[in-house]
């Protein structure tokens, strides 16, 4: 899943997928427009000149016809959920024109434009486009083509990959970006830096020394990727020469915490997230009571690092001797790549007393237990579903996700929080997303029931808007049949 170590060419920066607020550090965010040269020989300048006046007349060239007006979308008289405040706003008007929300307000003071399409809001509810901050959709193009218009079914508006191919990176945020394919938003990591034995070495680069683990950080700089990512095994010396790089250059460092490291570390030291929550804090925190367990918590609180506690993913492993998981209907839309890795996984656990799984499942336990003392200590937390990982499905899952929240302990409007708001927080761009206001991007999810009431009717979705593109529910199934999967069993729009 990923580059081999190795020197890796440099590349011009794609496009981010994100319109970001300016770093402290100054950085410019990527695909600024530059005033070209005004410069141009007097020659050429010249016979410029004369085509110009021999084809326009001697009145000089005519003004160009004026742009067609930029397609608009109207929901009318409807509830938007009020991420930030957790609250419903009812009978409101949103007004979408290109890729922006241009009004938000009560219907009887919001001007419809006469082009807009117009969509009747009654008894639905609109929320904020959803985010799933961990997924593995880059790892193979075949995957990318069959994940990336699921999530988007599924109300999946942005995604964080935690690590795939550099080059599968490269065309699929080229492809959504000139939108020969439906995909959400990506940010991504590109390859992982992990140990000189890498735990997957077709996703990482192998990293054994500190200046080794700078050269990584500065070309997946080169490369366009949005963070660094880090893995189990990379070495205590090299993990924090990771941190210093990637600070110089104002990439934020995200994933597990290596084995030679402490979370409190991790924490104290800048690392921006932390995944699947005991796997990597189980040193300092075996009981979500205990004092280590506190302190650690206090530490993450107070450096703003974000849990991503990926509990669908955890209950996955804890239930791998389910007979349900491998009759579940979204695995026939899987690529078989992916579906034998997942089987190959459960036939290795095959044979094991029930004495183990009944641990499995304890352990499972204090994992909502812990996610649900991060919350009541105010540690910030981001839903990610790990999709693409063990039994997880792109889109659905990260509905599983927060479901999962609640039951830890989160409010619906905590765990919706998780999924909307908490990722623009995250990632620096509240100023254009993350809540339905005027001013940020039109990425939309209309719901046929409340999520605040009960967070499983974020499931319940009627249409999505995506960079101010309209998919109703007929357009959200075909995607998810083009994607392999099973169509929404509600209504056409």
């Amino acid at each position: 899943m990923g580059e081999a170590s190795g020197r890796v060419r440099a590349v011009a920066r794609p496009p981010s997928a994100v319109s970001r607020q300016p770093s402290a550090g100054g950085r410019q965010p990527s695909g600024v427009s530059r005033r070209p040269s005004a410069r141009l020989p007097s020659a050429v300048a010249a016979l410029v000149l004369a085509v110009c006046f021999a084809a326009c007349g001697r009145s000089g060239p005519k003004p160009p016809p004026a742009p067609p007006r930029e397609p608009s979308i109207a929901i009318t008289h409807v509830t938007v959920v009020d991420v930030a405040a957790g609250r419903p706003l009812p009978d409101q008007s949103v007004v979408v024109r290109g890729d922006r929300i241009m009004v938000v307000g009560n219907t009887a003071r919001v001007a419809v434009p006469g082009n807009a399409t117009l969509l009747d809001g009654r008894g639905k509810f609109l929320i904020p486009g959803l985010w799933d901050m961990h997924v593995h959709a880059l790892f193979d193009a075949e995957v990318a083509r069959t994940f990336l218009p699921a999530f988007v079914g599924y109300g999946v508006t942005g995604v964080r990959d935690m690590g795939g191919k550099l080059d599968v990176l490269r065309a699929a945020r080229f492809a959504v970006l000139a939108g020969t394919l439906a995909g959400p938003r990506i940010v991504a990591a590109g390859a992982i830096l992990d140990g000189p034995q890498p735990v997957d070495p077709s996703v990482s680069i192998a990293v054994a020394t500190p200046a080794e683990a700078r050269a990584a950080v500065d070309s997946l700089a080169k490369r366009g990727v949005d963070f660094i990512k880090v893995y189990t095994l990379l070495p205590r010396a090299g993990y924090f020469a990771v941190l210093r790089e990637a600070a110089q250059l104002h990439l934020p460092v995200a994933g597990h915490v290596p084995t030679g490291v402490t979370a409190r570390e991790a924490a104290d030291s800048g690392q921006r997230s932390i995944e699947h929550l005991r796997d990597e804090v189980e040193p300092l925190c075996k009981a979500a009571a205990d004092g280590a367990c506190g302190r650690l918590l206090d530490s993450l609180r107070a450096h703003h690092v974000w849990l991503v506690p990926t509990l669908v993913v955890l209950r996955a492993k804890a239930i791998l001797d389910e007979p349900s998981l491998v009759r579940d209907p979204r695995l026939r839309a899987v690529p078989d790549l992916v579906r034998s890795a997942w089987g190959g996984i459960r036939a290795g656990q095959s044979g094991r007393p029930p004495a183990y799984w009944r641990e499995k499942r304890a352990r499972f336990r204090g994992e909502l237990a812990l996610t649900d003392a991060a919350w009541e200590d105010s540690v910030p937390l981001l839903a990610g579903s790990d999709a693409g990982a063990l039994y997880t499905y792109p889109g659905s899952s990260l509905h599983d996700e927060l479901v999962q929240l609640v039951r830890a302990g989160l409010t619906p409007a905590a765990a919706l929080r998780a999924a909307t708001l908490g990722p623009a927080e995250f990632l620096g761009a509240t100023d254009s997303m993350g809540t339905v206001a005027a001013g940020k991007v039109a990425d939309l999810v209309l719901l046929d029931a409340d999520p605040l009431a009960d967070i499983r009717n974020t499931r319940s979705i009627r249409a999505v808007v995506l960079r101010g593109r309209l998919f109703g529910r007929a357009a959200l199934d075909s995607l998810l049949r083009s994607a392999g999967g099973p169509a929404s069993p509600a209504r056409p729009f």
